[in-house]
């Protein structure tokens, strides 16, 4: 049975997601695609985050986290795989925007990152509901 804890943390963290998606677009559209690309990511990071919730797991570090969500849920498919890739793509581009010096992030960037990050959002969501439920019964 999931810790009720649990359960109110996730749904917090799906909060987050869904504040960082929006601010990933507002920035977008203002034409701060380096800012979307970081926020677009963290949407993604806090869906991670919002998963482990619910087992009671969580990471000091941006780089354990998304290990172990890839092994313990893309890699046992649990959410599709295909979403390391959005991952992977998201989190260079973060990284890039955030600390190399000379980078240029592009709208066509900042809108794949930014459509990712909403595909991804509602796979842990359909995956989130999905736990819930079943435990409901």
């Amino acid at each position: 049975m999931l810790d009720p804890r649990s359960i109110e943390l996730s749904k917090k963290r799906l909060e987050k997601a869904r504040s960082e998606y929006e601010g990933a677009i507002l920035n977008k559209n203002a034409g701060f695609f380096d800012i979307a690309n970081t926020r677009a990511y963290y949407a993604i990071f806090h869906s991670i985050r919002a998963v482990l919730a619910l087992d009671n797991i969580d990471f000091k570090t941006h780089s354990q986290a998304i290990g172990y969500f890839n092994k313990n849920y893309l890699n046992a498919n649990f959410i599709d795989r295909s979403f390391g890739e959005v991952i992977k793509s998201a989190s260079k581009s973060r990284n890039n925007s955030d600390y190399e010096d000379y980078y240029i992030s592009t709208l066509d960037e900042a809108e794949n990152n930014i459509d990712g990050a909403k595909r991804f959002f509602a796979a842990v969501v359909k995956h989130i509901n999905t736990r819930l439920e079943s435990i409901a019964l």
